[in-house]
């Protein structure tokens, strides 16, 4: 072979092998395929879930309408008494708005209508309120106790007695006789005493009394006895004979105070004791 097809046949075979190493391949990568995964249908109400996971919120449904109602004025209407009258009608509520005080608007077969119950408000957001001052706590008067309503025709009872005692005593020109209100409930005592046993004087000397009068088993309210019961004694004064000792008691000038005890026996029957003191 000479030189000059020598180097030809040198050409010919790095071009050979040059064109076996362009045919190479890379080896090419597998295919991705997506994976398929089944879902369960969601619930009525829940979202479709977003890429992160979390459920998106379903629109929400339109709000029923109100109820056609009934006819009426006013809200005192006998056809309103849950709604308010609002438009010449009452019975449907687009809300709790329409309807009166403890009531609430819900929905029904005929549309939203007004029902008994408290509206549930949707809760306050929560917020930590500015500290306050502590006011001052503010003290009740004591109410005044009422008078007692038994007590109080007896007290007028008593303070007629004594007053129309001084009456009588002033027109034979003696001196007044001072109330002795502290001796009252021991002549109380001995008016149910003589009262209980229908025995007039029964219970004399009790109170630690000089004299005493009484008015035994008598009908009538408190005041009217007394009146009929000291005009009686008083006109056993002196006239035609010698006073009575009922007179003498009223009128003896050696006393100083008289009061008067009442009791109401079971019969209602009314006994006065007055009784006198030095």
């Amino acid at each position: 072979m000479t030189g000059r097809r020598a180097r030809g046949f040198v050409l010919v075979l790095a071009a050979v092998v040059a064109s076996a190493a362009a045919c190479k391949h890379e080896d090419e990568p597998n295919p991705v395929y997506p994976v398929q995964t089944s879902q369960a249908p969601l619930p009525p109400g829940v979202g479709t879930p977003t890429p992160g996971g979390v459920a998106a919120p379903s629109p929400a449904a339109p709000a029923m309408p109100p109820a056609i109602g009934f006819l009426c004025a006013t809200d005192n209407d006998a056809l309103c008494p849950f709604a308010r009258c609002l438009g010449g009608r009452c019975g449907g509520c687009s809300s709790s708005a329409d309807c009166k005080p403890n009531t609430q608007c819900l929905p029904s077969v005929v549309g939203q209508i007004c029902v008994p119950g408290a509206a549930t408000a949707p809760a306050p957001p929560v917020a930590v309120p500015a500290p306050s001052p502590v006011p001052t706590p503010v003290v009740a008067p004591t109410p005044t106790p009422a008078p007692n309503a038994a007590a109080a025709p007896l007290e007028r009872a008593r303070q007629l007695c004594v007053q129309r005692t001084n009456d009588y005593r002033t027109r034979v020109g003696v001196g007044a006789l001072l109330r002795r209100s502290d001796a009252e409930a021991c002549e109380d005592a001995q008016a149910r005493s003589d009262g209980a046993a229908r025995t007039p004087h029964g219970a004399f000397g009790q109170c630690r009394e000089r004299a005493q009068n009484e008015c035994p088993g008598w009908d009538g309210a408190p005041e009217d006895v007394i009146e009929r019961c000291l005009a009686m004694m008083f006109a056993e004064g002196p006239g035609a004979g010698p006073a009575h000792g009922h007179y003498v008691n009223m009128t003896d000038t050696r006393y100083r105070g008289v009061s008067c005890g009442i009791a109401t026996t079971p019969n209602g029957q009314l006994w006065v004791v007055q009784d006198f003191f030095p």
